[in-house]
């Protein structure tokens, strides 16, 4: 993380916020693909209040979660390299402005993407049936899951199209787990 020049050190920068949007972005997506199907049945608008409250709650969820390790894996360098140093802080160095900085950007990406990959499988029920709209759900997220893993591909100089179906796969499995379970419990659990 502090070795090499400006460069290195801008592109491990940016490859950590697209890797924080990645992540975020498909977390959201995903998650609340799992809320809109499994509250198939229920009227479009609470379907669309629950996927939106969800990937809000996850959102939210994200940041705190995020902030929380990358704070802990900043202070674990720093704590190295004050160590290396002889110092007994360096709380009040540029360094350690900077590497905060950089855990404030990253929490707020991942979090920021995770309220965009949420409204994915929430948009077919502005405009489709409840029925038509979970494959239509199922479909956008698989896009998304392949074009993130397209980005994510590219970034780690691997096949993107192998990292691209490797995503938009996680898409339909997520939809057809969470079809079953849907199913499953909607069978199993009284009717009101």
């Amino acid at each position: 993380m502090f070795h090499g020049g400006a460069n290195t050190i801008q592109i491990d920068l940016q490859n950590f916020e697209v890797e924080a949007a990645s992540r975020g972005m498909m977390d959201g997506t995903l998650s609340t693909l799992g809320v809109v199907i499994g509250a198939q049945g229920a009227p479009p608008e609470i379907i669309i209040a629950a996927g939106i409250s969800g990937g809000l709650a996850n959102s939210f969820s994200n940041i705190f979660a995020a902030f929380t390790a990358h704070e802990a894996g900043m202070m674990v360098e720093l704590n190295a390299l004050k160590d290396a140093m002889l110092r007994t802080d360096l709380e009040d160095t540029e360094i350690y402005e900077r590497e905060k900085r950089k855990v404030h950007k990253r929490s707020l990406t991942d979090g920021l993407a995770t309220v965009v990959g949420a409204l994915v499988p929430v948009i077919p029920y502005f405009f489709f049936s409840s029925y038509l709209s979970i494959f239509v759900a199922v479909f956008l997220t698989s896009m998304l899951g392949l074009l993130v893993g397209v980005v994510m591909g590219k970034l780690s100089r691997r096949s993107m199209i192998k990292s691209g179906l490797k995503m938009a796969v996680s898409a339909i499995v997520v939809g057809v787990i969470s079809a079953f379970v849907q199913s499953g419990l909607s069978s199993m659990l009284p009717r009101s």
